[in-house]
């Protein structure tokens, strides 16, 4: 057990919207496309990117998804899901909207696969930048009427080794470690 303490309240589970207050570590349900390592300045491995090859100057970025990502509720981490996420975050907060700006579009480009072309050449920092975004689940927020643009109580769908457990509103969250994370065995 790991106790962490924050100023304030919380209003919110929804970390990536203007409105409301989110509460503290609930973007920690949600996986990357690749994880950075603290210890290697610049330096990314991949978690739900099984590869990443870009083109030499930088135009694009390809990822291939690992088959095993899951949600969980069990279901895979599609394409779809990421390209879903990307539009969403930039057209839901204005942070992800200035950060992702030179991402002008995605595209499917196989069964497990997703790309991302680039507004500019020769910059060797957008593949690493673009592996960085919180993959949200696009089945699951478009069920049953839920609007991300609205904060939300209930605990959303994630696919990290943590989900939500309980909470307090306003007071605590509690995180739980999800027993068959599907990423458990993975170096990163």
């Amino acid at each position: 057990t790991l106790r962490m303490s924050a100023a304030g309240t919380f209003d919110s589970l929804n970390p990536f919207i203007v409105k409301g207050v989110p509460a503290g570590a609930s973007a920690a349900i949600y996986d990357t496309l690749m994880e950075s390592a603290y210890d290697e300045p610049s330096a990314k491995y991949g978690l739900v990117a099984e590869s990443v090859s870009y083109p030499d100057d930088f135009s694009s970025v390809t990822f291939k998804l690992r088959p095993e990502a899951r949600w969980h509720d069990g279901k895979p981490i599609t394409p779809e899901d990421i390209i879903w996420s990307l539009e969403t975050l930039k057209k839901s907060h204005p942070f992800y909207n200035a950060y992702y700006r030179n991402v002008t579009s995605a595209e499917v480009t196989g069964e497990h696969e997703v790309t991302f072309r680039f507004d500019q050449k020769g910059n060797r920092e957008l593949p690493l930048i673009t592996s960085e975004f919180p993959i949200l689940p696009k089945h699951y927020w478009e069920a049953e009427g839920r609007d991300f643009s609205a904060t939300t109580l209930e605990p959303p769908l994630g696919s990290s080794a943590y989900k939500i457990g309980e909470i307090q509103p306003g007071r605590s969250i509690t995180l739980e470690r999800v027993d068959d994370y599907w990423a458990k065995d993975l170096a990163v």
